[in-house]
Formats: C-alpha cells, structure tokens, sequence
C-alpha cells in the first residue's frame, strides 16, 4: 500500500522540493495540516521518540526546541496554525508520542484537534496528508513505513478544504481527546 500514491488521489499536482515548501509556508498566515498515518519517520523526531520507547517523556519548549520558540513568535504575531490528527487504534506508539508531544505545540499556539477514525464513517477514507496554507493545498507523499518522500502541490484546493471540513466535523480538541480517552498522555504542567 503507498501511503501517498497518485493512483489514489484525483486531480493534479505539481513537483516541488522542500525548499518550494519553506517558500509557501514563510509567505502564508493559515496553516492546516491534516495528518493520517499511524507513524511518521523523520529524522528530527528519532532522538525523542528513542526517548520515549524507553519510558522518558521529554517536553518540548520554547527554550531547548528553536521551532518551537518560531511557532510562539508567529503564533503571537497573528498566524493561524492548526491541525486535525486522525487516529486509528489500538493507538500507535507513535501516535501516543505525537498526541503527548502536541500539548507543547498548542501551549505556544497551536491548535490541534483529534479524531478516531472508527467515530464516523467519513473517516474511514482519509488516509491523505496534506497542508492547506492560505489558499494553497500542498500533499504531503510519504511510503509505506512513515518515510516522508516529497511535497507536492496540488490544483485542486476545494477538495481539499473539503477534506478539512470533513475531518474538522468529526474531530475534537486535543485537551478534551485526552481527558476522555487517552488521560495517561496528559502531560504534567512545566
């Protein structure tokens, strides 16, 4: 199964490198991003999420993680940055990494939200990420294991704010997820 394939996606899109990505995003206000997977395996995150298979919860903060310390600054400078996280259980370890590493996030400003994909049946086919900045939608392609391969911009934005739409529906705030169904990840106050 390719998580991110073009036979199962309509329309068309457009080849871009991270460097095009980091151009959009600098230049955008609204930042959405949709995420499906069960895991994603970035380098950024192996330290951490070692860390955590072994039992250590590191807290992310403005202090000791510099995009967090960005996302505060443009955050408090006016700019809307939030995602909807589609879970599918049993919970992943990743995903009880990603849900615990959230709560930092949405202390500088982010918002996130959560669904479990058994809720609803419009759930049951979202298995694409993507990004919506602006009025710009961005398919984030990844293989099969969580490896991120390449952005790619597409032309077809209302399907993709569809998307959101859809998932945004079924979907809950992260603090309130947390509190009635996963109260073992709540993270302790810094």
């Amino acid at each position: 199964m390719d998580l991110g394939g073009s036979s199962r996606t309509p329309g068309s899109g457009s080849a871009m490198d991270l460097d095009d990505l980091i151009r959009i995003s600098d230049a955008a206000t609204d930042h959405f991003r949709l995420e499906t997977l069960p895991q994603y395996l970035v380098p950024e995150e192996v330290d951490d999420f070692a860390a955590w298979r072994r039992g250590e919860r590191i807290r992310i903060t403005p202090e000791n993680n510099s995009w967090v310390s960005e996302l505060r600054d443009l955050t408090a400078a006016g700019e809307h940055w939030w995602r909807v996280r589609i879970l599918d259980y049993p919970l992943s370890e990743y995903s009880a990494f990603e849900l615990f590493g959230y709560q930092d996030l949405d202390a500088v400003g982010q918002e996130t939200f959560v669904a479990n994909r058994a809720w609803h049946a419009e759930l049951s086919d979202l298995h694409e990420d993507f990004w919506i900045y602006d009025s710009t939608a961005v398919r984030m392609v990844y293989d099969e294991e969580g490896h991120f391969r390449h952005p790619e911009q597409r032309d077809d934005l209302q399907r993709y704010l569809e998307l959101r739409d859809r998932a945004l529906r079924h979907a809950i705030p992260l603090t309130d997820y947390l509190r009635k169904y996963e109260p073992d990840l709540i993270a302790d106050p810094l």
